[in-house]
């Protein structure tokens, strides 16, 4: 999707999300809703049910893992570094961001708490299990959202792009490792491994990187978003994103009556906004997504 006039785009792990109004972007959300987007299969929600989806979303409601954390997480971090149009527009998606926070806490709070371990983090310990070693490549989100699941399980080496993200956590989880990530001259000796990748890195640069190093990996977790599209291929077994995911097939038909609850109170707070004059100074009619 393209970069357009005066919107804002919220992009999470499975998905790129952007605020459009009819006034700026008539000509993008045409083209969306006729399917002349690439790619095609662009979806269109307009006003109430924009509300809806974004309340599904940062519920985790409509995430692989149910529930999950991380991305009302990515969405409050989001709205909170938005560069907002100083315009009757900005002043709208502004409101937005609170109302859609606000709701999304009450959501989580009646129905979502309390349904076990919904994580990214859960998911990569259960692989790891017994694991003597974990080399996690990347210091971003994803590797702070699973790093509390590995400390104390299994030794992790972690290796950086961004120095000042890999100090925060270092800062937070003395335990690890540190070292720079780097396919110039990285040798990282080590008898056996495990190998999580939480960075956005082509595959042949994981490859070329796996090559370099004098460590024998067993087993490799690809959480990147394009791991079937962009597959990397090693010596040891390679577990990409959707395959976790399919393991959480029984675990979501055990938590629908959470979901189904959810989703209906979703509802409510979606016609109980529509209702409220002071949540409409631009027009909720004019809000469209493209997701």
């Amino acid at each position: 999707m393209p970069a357009v006039l005066n919107s804002l785009e919220w992009q999470t792990c499975l998905r790129r999300i952007l605020f459009l109004n009819s006034n700026d972007n008539r000509a993008v959300i045409e083209a969306a809703e006729i399917g002349k987007m690439v790619p095609p299969t662009v979806e269109v929600f307009r006003g109430e049910e924009a509300y809806r989806f974004l309340l599904e979303v940062i519920c985790g409601l409509n995430s692989p893992i149910v529930g999950e954390t991380a991305v009302m997480g990515q969405f409050k971090e989001f709205s909170q570094q938005a560069r907002f149009p100083k315009t009757p527009w900005g002043a709208f998606l502004r409101r937005l961001m609170s109302n859609l926070l606000m709701d999304a806490k009450r959501v989580r709070h009646d129905h979502l708490q309390g349904i076990g371990s919904q994580s990214y983090g859960s998911l990569v310990r259960q692989q790891v299990k017994g694991m003597p070693t974990v080399a996690v490549l990347g210091a971003g989100k994803l590797a702070r959202e699973i790093l509390p699941w590995l400390i104390g399980k299994t030794k992790v080496r972690l290796f950086y792009r961004n120095w000042q993200h890999a100090k925060d956590l270092l800062d937070e989880y003395p335990e690890i490792q540190l070292d720079q990530y780097s396919e110039a001259d990285a040798v990282w000796m080590q008898a056996e491994a495990g190998l999580v990748i939480a960075a956005p890195l082509k595959a042949d640069r994981v490859e070329n990187w796996v090559r370099l190093q004098g460590t024998s990996f067993s087993k490799c977790l690809d959480l990147r978003g394009e791991a079937a599209s962009d597959p990397v291929a090693m010596m040891a077994p390679v577990i990409k994103l959707h395959e976790l995911f399919d393991a959480l097939r029984t675990e979501r038909e055990r938590l629908e009556g959470h979901v189904e609850a959810a989703c209906a109170e979703i509802k409510q707070l979606v016609q109980r906004q529509s209702q409220q004059a002071q949540f409409r100074p631009f027009g909720w009619e004019d809000l469209y997504l493209c997701a």
